[in-house]
């Protein structure tokens, strides 16, 4: 189902290769769910959370299902949205609207994240290029880590990567 949607799409995250803390913050495989209903085409929202039961939610509509009170949504400077999440696996993920309409699927940004509700995904501004990001998770161990956004030169920023998952500096 996900085939049509990988293809063409630019992967804003890279796998995250946990360095340090590795061991801590090492997840399953990546588990975020779709439903057929989930892609749909040029939805500037990702749209309310709403509960489904068993301490899970999901976005009305882009869809997924995560940790209730583990999300974080972001304006990217050229208009369109990009969500954080922790899944029902305690990985983090990312989705994000793309310029030519519709969404992503759902990336791993790899980590094991822990106690939602009390910011445990969260984002920390790097420097004033509003595409310089970092999302911060905490780990199994109850500390902080980060991934860092860096901005690509060649397309104003939009084509960024990440750095591996670190203790936390912000």
């Amino acid at each position: 189902m996900t085939s049509k949607l990988q293809t063409g799409i630019i992967t804003l995250v890279s796998s995250a290769v946990l360095a340090g803390g590795g061991a801590v913050l090492a997840g399953p495989a990546a588990q975020a769910t779709e439903r057929s209903g989930d892609r749909v085409a040029a939805v500037p929202d990702p749209g309310v959370t709403k509960s489904v039961g068993g301490g899970n939610c999901t976005y009305t509509n882009w869809g997924g299902t995560f940790l209730c009170k583990s999300q974080v949504r972001h304006k990217l400077p050229n208009g369109h949205w990009q969500v954080f999440v922790i899944g029902t696996n305690k990985q983090a993920y990312s989705r994000w609207s793309s310029p030519g309409g519709g969404v992503s699927r759902w990336t791993p940004l790899g980590g094991q994240c822990i106690k939602p509700g009390q910011r445990s995904i969260d984002m920390a501004w790097v420097g004033t290029n509003k595409w310089n990001f970092a999302i911060t998770c905490i780990g199994t161990n109850n500390k902080r880590y980060y991934s860092e956004r860096f901005a690509g030169h060649d397309t104003g920023g939009r084509d960024g990567h990440w750095s591996k998952w670190r203790l936390n500096k912000y």
